[in-house]
C-alpha cells in the first residue's frame, strides 16, 4: 500500500490508489432516479431540522428586552442559519441523513418501488 501523504497525486493514480475513487463514482452514477431522490429528501429533512434546532436554541438565548436589540437584524441570522443547515447537510451533517438511508433504502429498493411518469 502506497501511504498517501509521500506520494504525488499522478503516482497514486499510477499505484492503483484511484480505485476506491472508480468504484465510489461508479456507485453514484449507478443509482436510481428513486435513490437519489431519497437521498435528497433525507438530506433536505436533516437541514430542516437542523434549522429549527438552531432556532430554537437562537431563541432561548435572546433577549428581547436587550437594549441592543434590532429586529432587522433577525432576518440576517435566520438566513444565516439557514445557509449553515443546509451547508452541514449536504455535508454529511450529524449523519441524521445515513441513519434515514438506512431505513428506508432496503424498503424502496425490496419492494421495487418506481415511480412512474403520467403520460
Amino acid at each position: 500500500m502506497v501511504p498517501l501523504a509521500s506520494t504525488a497525486p499522478t503516482a497514486l493514480l499510477q499505484a492503483g490508489g484511484a480505485s476506491g475513487l472508480a468504484s465510489r463514482l461508479d456507485s453514484v452514477s449507478s443509482r436510481s432516479p428513486e435513490d437519489m431522490k431519497l437521498r435528497k429528501a433525507a438530506g433536505e429533512f436533516e437541514s430542516m431540522l437542523l434549522n429549527s434546532l438552531w432556532k430554537s436554541m437562537k431563541e432561548t438565548f435572546s433577549d428581547q428586552d436587550d437594549k441592543d436589540f434590532d429586529p432587522t437584524l433577525e432576518s440576517f441570522d435566520d438566513w444565516g442559519m439557514q445557509a449553515m443547515s443546509s451547508a452541514v447537510g449536504n455535508a454529511g451533517g450529524l449523519g441524521i441523513k445515513n441513519m434515514i438511508i438506512q431505513h428506508l433504502e432496503p424498503a424502496i429498493s425490496g419492494a421495487g418501488y418506481a415511480v412512474h411518469s403520467a403520460s
